[in-house]
């Protein structure tokens, strides 16, 4: 399977591991030419192609960005349509918006780590069958432990104004939830924070 064609707020969300997504910023950029200061209104923009996940995901992370003084516009109240918009319709919501930036969130790749856990060690056995007995006493058999942590990666692009170049991208790595608003909370908030420690909110 292509991991690169799952969008990533329907892989952020497949599975539950204890109800709430943990997210890192694992990498971030900033245009060392941009000089142009704090942009005041975003559209935030998040790549999927199921509607509710999607308003879910625009409307929460807006929520959070206008908590830091930033006004926001979520794509889905400008363009409702479900599935990838073209080109032209993203440009003029854009205008019709008054949005000054665009933040657009796109999965990477998909990642699993497995954690083995070695049971512990059996007492050691004498070779006469009474020292053996009194030896099992000592050890048993526990079996291995494996568990699986899922994670999605994701790119994060802000883009400012008729510049055609990002002005700041960072690579997240989110842990996989069923909560969709708890997830997206998670994830805004480092991302977040990263705008507003290089000035850009």
């Amino acid at each position: 399977m292509n991991m690169l064609r799952i969008p990533f707020l329907e892989a952020v969300l497949l599975a539950a591991l204890c109800g709430c997504a943990t997210t890192e910023l694992t990498n971030s950029w900033k245009d060392p030419q941009y000089n142009g200061g704090p942009v005041k209104r975003i559209m935030v923009v998040g790549i999927s192609n199921q509607a509710s996940v999607r308003r879910t995901f625009e409307d929460t992370f807006a929520e959070i960005l206008k908590a830091n003084g930033v006004e926001v516009v979520p794509s889905h109240t400008v363009v409702p349509e479900d599935g990838q918009m073209s080109e032209d319709k993203l440009r003029a919501a854009v205008e019709q918006s008054g949005a000054g930036a665009v933040l657009i969130t796109r999965m990477v790749e998909k990642q699993t780590e497995t954690a083995v856990t070695a049971p512990p060690p059996v007492g050691a056995y004498r070779r006469t069958y009474s020292g053996y007995y009194s030896g099992a006493w000592v050890g048993y058999y526990e079996p291995v432990t494996v568990q699986q942590f899922h994670y999605v990666v994701a790119e994060t692009t802000l883009f400012v104004g008729d510049n055609p170049q990002p002005v700041w991208t960072g690579t997240t790595r989110t842990m996989e939830s069923k909560d969709i608003r708890g997830a997206t909370e998670g994830f805004a908030k480092p991302v977040i924070a990263a705008l507003k420690k290089e000035g850009l909110i």
